[in-house]
């Protein structure tokens, strides 16, 4: 009897809980690199959502059985019907209903209707036993759908034979770049804003009109460390790409690789992935079984109850569980991603032979809370991975991507000083690009698009290409039309090395490849060819001009709105507001003690509420002052009335050691000032 309960189990477990979930993580293979679960691991999940609910049910049902006929009885129709409540609201949102209360009575109805039909008829039940055929049909099909990360490999034998092995490649890849970013209003790299990335160009070829394969990441940096159009199914996994840099120079020469999504250099190649290999982790599988409870939530439940579920936004198709990797820079330090390309220079200037060093860095990949001097600042809740339909918001989001930018500026700038510093600067080919960029149109998708949107399709593919060829002397601009699947091709040219592997890309060390058609993909499988040139980064850069000035230093990038001009001035005493009943401030209490080493917590970004006795004009603004000086505008105020929400991008040089004050001004249109006072 027990066994056919069991049955009855398994078959409400497979549709209520394990189909979604399989459903949406065989689509999403990424989030197993990205967690870097070991095959055994990955096959231990799989067996835990196929069969641990059926298993935990089928245990309190036989525990249930001591005391009773009826109470086991009433135990197994509580469990029928709990496990009904939950398919029913995976059914509700199968059917697109975001409706609460539809929710409910649906779910509702399938809690009463499956345990009465199931204890009054026994064709329910015997139908019930066969349904259970569906587990091995799901489970299997997960199963092909994994097998790149089931079935461990370690790539293809190299024939490759390396003639130049006196050249240190060091290739890092950034993540979430747009080329737009980085230039000033003459079009080139802006050198009073980012110091770093102009010294890179002064010193190295600057290939302008370079575009990215993807659009995701999951699918681009496969694509340019292996030099092949990505595939659309599967994942970054060695068995999708097993020909690729690290597999070629492996054994020919050293070969290191960090890769925080990826999964294309084998253990025994990539040292440092020695502790992401243990066949079981407990920290890491206990993790990423908590966050496949948050994905399942998301993924069957109705809003009402997903608003209390830890969001799961932010990464390739809104899949949460590879978000994780992004949500690591906080439990290893946000700064971590900046460690990743700290710890890439560090071996190559300790070690005396040469080697190949490739690092992909999440930077300046959301969430955007470093600041350009390395500190790091709060989030904001209306800052997220999706570009509202708000002006205001569009505008936060693009000022703390910006400082992001600038603390993977500095990044450059230390690069550069410590290969030159170790003597490594004229032998090593430093290669530095991005996966892909980022748009932030309103209404429209940051990294998603259909092509219909040429605006949007620059931002996103057009992305920085440096090379510093080994002994470059001085800088050169390069408009060859290229993609980032030239790099490896490059590589293998610069390094003398001869190979039978065939590679998409083709070599720009001695000339542009002739008769370029650059043919792009999205993750969603559409394509497009790209004609245009480096006209299309300007336009684009002059556009996001518009919203935050790309002229002076890094801290005029909280200089926006009518008030811009203000900051950085003065602002002590004006007439008090009466329209202002009170404001407050999230992070008051981080401006009494403020430190200025790398990593410490600064109120770069400030959000608050304002509470309003009467509305204010349209165009009105309010300015933050810290110690006097207009740090950053709040343009929330414009034409507000009752009580708002804001969010303020402030001068992150202001916040010197030590204690700082803050209080809030109001500029209206016809520019006179006047103050709301401190903070409640």
């Amino acid at each position: 009897m027990l066994r056919r309960h069991f049955l009855t189990y398994l078959a409400l477990s497979t549709m209520a809980i394990t189909q979604p979930l399989f459903d949406l993580y065989a689509k999403n293979t990424t989030v197993f690199s990205a967690a870097k679960l070991s095959p055994f691991e990955v096959a231990l999940f799989l067996a835990i959502v196929s069969f641990g609910p059926t298993s935990f049910c089928t245990a309190v049902d036989w525990f249930s059985t001591l005391f009773g006929p009826k109470v086991n009885e009433a135990t197994r129709l509580v469990m029928i019907s709990g496990l009904s409540v939950v398919l029913g609201f995976a059914v509700a949102r199968w059917l697109q209903i975001e409706g609460s209360a539809t929710s409910i009575f649906l779910s509702g109805g399938f809690a009463i209707a499956i345990p009465y039909a199931f204890d009054r008829w026994r064709a329910v039940r015997e139908w019930s036993h066969w349904l259970a055929a569906l587990s091995p049909a799901v489970l299997l099909s997960a199963v092909v759908a994994l097998q790149p990360v089931l079935i461990g490999t370690n790539g293809p034998a190299s024939d490759a034979i390396v003639g130049n092995k006196d050249v240190t490649v060091l290739q890092v890849i950034f993540d979430e770049f747009p080329l737009f970013s980085l230039l000033a209003p003459d079009g080139s790299i802006n050198s009073v804003r980012f110091p770093g990335f102009a010294e890179l160009a002064n010193n190295s070829t600057w290939y302008r009109n370079s575009v990215a394969e993807s659009n995701f990441t999951h699918q681009a940096v496969p694509a340019i460390l292996s030099s092949q159009v990505p595939k659309q199914s599967g994942g970054p996994f060695l068995a999708q790409y097993p020909k690729n840099i690290f597999t070629l120079f492996g054994g020919r020469t050293s070969v290191e690789g960090i890769e925080p999504v990826t999964n294309l250099c084998p253990p025994s190649l990539c040292k440092n992935k020695l502790k992401d290999s243990a066949v079981f982790g407990t920290h890491r599988f206990v993790q990423f079984l908590r966050d496949a409870t948050y994905v399942l939530g998301h993924r069957i439940f109705p809003k009402f109850i997903r608003r209390h579920i830890p969001s799961i936004e932010g990464s390739w198709g809104g899949f949460g569980a590879v978000a994780n990797e992004f949500k690591g820079q906080f439990a290893d330090g946000a700064l971590s991603q900046v460690t990743a390309i700290d710890e890439a220079v560090s071996n190559v200037t300790k070690k005396d032979s040469p080697q190949i060093e490739i690092v992909h860095a999440l930077l300046p990949h959301a969430p955007w809370r470093i600041t350009p001097d390395l500190r790091i600042d709060d989030l904001s809740p209306t800052i997220s991975t999706m570009n509202p339909d708000n002006d205001e918001v569009i505008r936060d989001t693009y000022q703390t991507f910006l400082y992001q930018v600038g603390a993977a500026d500095l990044v450059i700038k230390n690069l550069i000083l410590n290969l030159k510093e170790s003597g490594k600067w004229d032998s090593t080919m430093l290669v530095v690009t991005a996966d892909h960029g980022i748009s932030f149109l309103p209404t429209m998708p940051q990294r998603h698009t259909d092509f219909t949107d040429s605006d949007q399709v620059d931002d996103i593919y057009r992305i920085p290409t440096f090379i510093k060829y080994p002994k470059q002397i001085e800088g050169q601009l390069d408009d060859c039309a290229m993609s980032n699947l030239d790099l490896l091709p490059t590589i293998i040219d610069v390094t003398q090395t001869k190979t039978s592997w065939k590679f998409v890309g083709e070599s720009l060390a001695q000339q542009c490849p002739e008769g370029r058609v650059r043919r792009v993909v999205s993750a969603t499988g559409q394509s497009d060819v790209l004609t245009s040139g480096f006209e299309a980064a300007r336009n684009r850069a002059s556009a996001y001009a518009e919203i935050v000035s790309n002229v002076g230093p890094l801290f005029r990038v909280a200089a926006v709105g009518q008030s811009a001009s203000l900051i950085g001035s003065a602002v002590t005493e004006a007439p008090l507001d009466t329209r202002i009943t009170n404001w407050s401030l999230t992070q008051k209490a981080m401006f009494k003690n403020i430190a200025s080493g790398r990593g410490s917590r600064v109120p770069a970004l400030v959000t608050g509420e304002i509470t309003l006795a009467s509305p204010m004009d349209v165009g009105a603004e309010g300015i933050i002052v810290v110690d006097g000086i207009a740090a950053g505008v709040v343009g929330e105020l414009s034409g507000a009335r009752d009580v708002i929400g804001f969010t303020a991008v402030l001068d992150y040089t202001l916040f010197t050691s030590g204690s700082h004050t803050v209080q809030l001004f109001v500029r209206d249109v016809d520019g006179r000032l006047t103050s709301a006072g401190t903070p409640n």
